[in-house]
């Protein structure tokens, strides 16, 4: 069953690999992420509202009331061993600094005072929030620049937030560090759980499980321990469901210094090739897959990338592109050899103002998809649509379901 999730959790946790400094996009796992961004994007389903907050230095809490469908409501809390993000009111966040445009269209704040330190001062000394529970100053300034961005931070969607090749903090020790999330479906009589450890400078180790609990209970777990050293990356990946083995690669050509961000200091682009085996022993079943990716920044940000996977047959193709500073396309072909088959799938994403969202994509297969996403002072309103691959009337299908797959609203507070 489709249903709505909210955004604040994985927010969250990707703002705790941001501030420890992992580097989620140097992964195979996230190799094809700048193109899913805007061909695979989600819609809200139903409706639904959900409120997200800090209860305390290191806690929060999210609710999720669904009215469509009923069983997608949920309690979760998210415990972690430093401050995370604590929403600003708008004209506090508005007020620490103007939003500039830089050549690369991506937004930085600028403070009229010397004194209040700049976001890279934040980046430089990332340890410098409070250990005794109380918000540094550095951390207030963080959480009003993320503030003002919300609506794209939020969103892990959003392509601009996929170009990073390698991350601009320090390889600090941050060994210890830890995030916990739990999430309770109580009409589905289901937990939903991941723990996060950064076990020393370069490596992260992830559990994940779900509990079902009834007539035919389950759980299940997953483990991945993830191993970053810039040029190269590689992840372990363990299952119970099914006795799952896997093992994930990926390695930068070129020169990977630190900082560095798509091309290198040279303007020249970035080629990474990467690749994956899984065997499941429960049912003596594997597969495989490899991929080659280019990265180019200039003048504009561009990214072309082919995944085979030579078992199934299959082989997808490509391309996202930066039209301008705040639009990008994108578009994929995927052809399989044994049946013959193949879809085509284009989209973009417009980004109308600092809080507005436009996205839509069509394929051949899947039809016409639209998502408007838009900030009102401290809330985010989704709004969905989800039409027939050729447009054409289903037969099986009376009203505006002849035409309409699915429409969704959603409603998010950050408090």
């Amino acid at each position: 069953m489709a249903y709505t999730t909210s955004d604040y959790f994985p927010f969250l946790v990707r703002q705790f690999h941001h501030e420890t400094g992992w580097n989620e996009c140097n992964s195979y796992a996230t190799f094809c992420r700048a193109s899913k961004a805007i061909l695979d994007f989600s819609i809200p389903y139903g409706l639904s509202v959900s409120t997200g907050r800090r209860v305390g230095s290191n806690l929060s809490s999210q609710l999720v009331f669904s009215m469509v469908p009923s069983s997608a409501s949920s309690i979760g809390y998210l415990a972690a061993s430093r401050p995370l993000f604590s929403i600003m009111p708008a004209q506090t966040a508005a007020s620490s600094g103007e939003q500039n445009l830089g050549s690369n269209g991506v937004c930085a704040a600028s403070f009229p005072s010397p004194a209040v330190p700049t976001l890279s001062d934040i980046l430089s000394n990332p340890k410098a929030d409070a250990r005794d529970g109380k918000l540094s100053r550095q951390q207030q300034i963080q959480d009003e620049l993320d503030s003002q961005d919300l609506l794209q931070n939020i969103r892990a969607g959003v392509w601009r937030c996929n170009w990073q090749t390698s991350d601009c903090l320090s390889r600090a020790d941050y060994a210890g560090e830890y995030l916990a999330v739990a999430q309770l479906y109580p009409s589905l009589a289901t937990i939903t759980g991941s723990y996060v450890e950064r076990r020393s400078a370069t490596s992260e180790l992830t559990i994940s499980g779900v509990s079902v609990a009834g007539a035919q209970p389950d759980l299940q777990f997953i483990l991945q321990h993830a191993v970053d050293r810039r040029r190269w990356s590689s992840e372990g990946v363990f299952g119970t469901s099914g006795r799952l083995l896997g093992l994930r690669g990926l390695y930068n050509f070129g020169d990977v210094a630190e900082g560095q961000a798509v091309g290198d200091s040279a303007g020249r682009g970035r080629i990474s090739a990467g690749g994956e085996v899984y065997f499941g022993a429960q049912e003596a079943s594997g597969g495989m897959s490899v991929g080659m990716r280019y990265r180019d920044g200039q003048p504009l940000l561009s990214e072309l990338t082919c995944v085979l996977n030579p078992i199934m047959g299959h082989v997808s193709l490509a391309l996202t592109r930066e039209l301008r500073s705040r639009m990008c396309a994108a578009a994929r072909y995927d052809f399989n050899a044994f049946s013959l088959s193949s879809e085509l799938a284009v989209g973009v994403e417009w980004q109308l103002d600092q809080n507005s969202i436009v996205k839509a994509r069509w394929s051949d297969s899947q039809g016409l998809r639209c998502l408007v996403d838009t900030r009102l002072n401290n809330m985010v309103f989704s709004m969905g649509l989800d039409l027939h691959g050729d447009l054409a009337p289903t037969p099986a299908a009376t009203g505006i379901k002849r035409f309409v797959r699915s429409f969704g609203l959603q409603f998010q507070w950050f408090l």
